[in-house]
């Protein structure tokens, strides 16, 4: 990160909000406390400039490593956004050398929510983050999963983002109610797929695995239930703790809820964390 950008972060720097944030994102570099859309703001800046965007992607050695957490999550969206339109082989390249760097929840989402590229090429940046679902950094996990989610699971077959359910109610549990009203999603039985295994890397990647399955619920009760009530390979932590965020959602209804709870494995508790 070139000194200059790092001065311009630090102007936006806000104490209180640095004092909030930091509580919030443990384990993360120093923070400055500067706001995530001017972070948005500067990295759309910077890559409108032409091929100078790629000037801010610099090497993790050297003078111009990142200090500040605010550094690393702009790298993350300069990456984002500065690749979304363009060569595949060298967005990947980009975020094959920054993944590894990765080291905190939030960097790990705000990054994949920007990383446009997956919606251009969907399949070939599929492939490519498969290698990361089985490794052994917690938020290498968490990027693939958190990507899938943004870029893979809501997208039908066309291309277009399927709609939520208002609510899901028992009869859409049902096999018979799933085949009148089914849709063709691409990647759902495949994230399933991905989902159904134990996350044994940290927290962070298996509370990444606990939402991305909720939400396939949302979108997909039947086949998500199919998976989680059958001989469901997820950690039992991990397993509990999809099943409490699908009831922390108001789309089921009370009776889907009161179904999916029985399902909790050992008879334990839920924990809020």
């Amino acid at each position: 990160m070139r000194e200059q950008i790092r001065k311009r972060i630090i102007e936006y720097a806000e104490e209180e909000y640095q004092k909030f944030s930091s509580a919030l994102i443990p384990g993360s570099k120093p923070l400055l406390g500067v706001r995530l859309p001017i972070l948005r703001k500067l990295a759309r800046e910077l890559t409108k400039k032409g091929e100078d965007w790629r000037a801010e992607i610099v090497s993790y050695t050297g003078e111009f490593e990142d200090l500040y957490f605010e550094e690393a999550m702009l790298r993350g969206m300069i990456i984002g956004y500065g690749t979304a339109k363009g060569d595949l082989a060298e967005g990947l390249q980009y975020v094959e050398e920054w993944i590894p760097h990765v080291d905190n929840w939030s960097v790990c989402d705000s990054f994949c929510s920007s990383f446009l590229l997956a919606d251009t090429y969907r399949e070939e940046v599929w492939e490519f983050l498969q290698k990361y679902i089985y490794a052994e950094r917690q938020f290498e996990v968490r990027t693939a999963l958190i990507t899938f989610l943004c870029h893979n699971l809501k997208y039908e077959v066309n291309g277009k983002k399927g709609p939520k359910k208002r609510t899901i109610s028992k009869e859409q549990l049902d096999k018979d109610t799933y085949l009148k009203n089914r849709v063709d999603y691409p990647y759902m039985e495949r994230i399933l797929m991905v989902l159904n295994r134990s996350y044994e890397q940290g927290y962070y990647a298996q509370m990444a695995a606990a939402w991305t399955a909720a939400e396939a619920f949302v979108l997909f009760p039947f086949e998500t239930w199919r998976m989680l009530k059958a001989d469901c390979q997820m950690d039992d932590w991990t397993y509990n703790k999809t099943l409490q965020k699908i009831c922390e959602s108001r789309i089921p209804d009370e009776e889907v809820k009161k179904i999916v709870k029985s399902k909790k494995r050992n008879g334990r508790e839920y924990q809020r964390v």
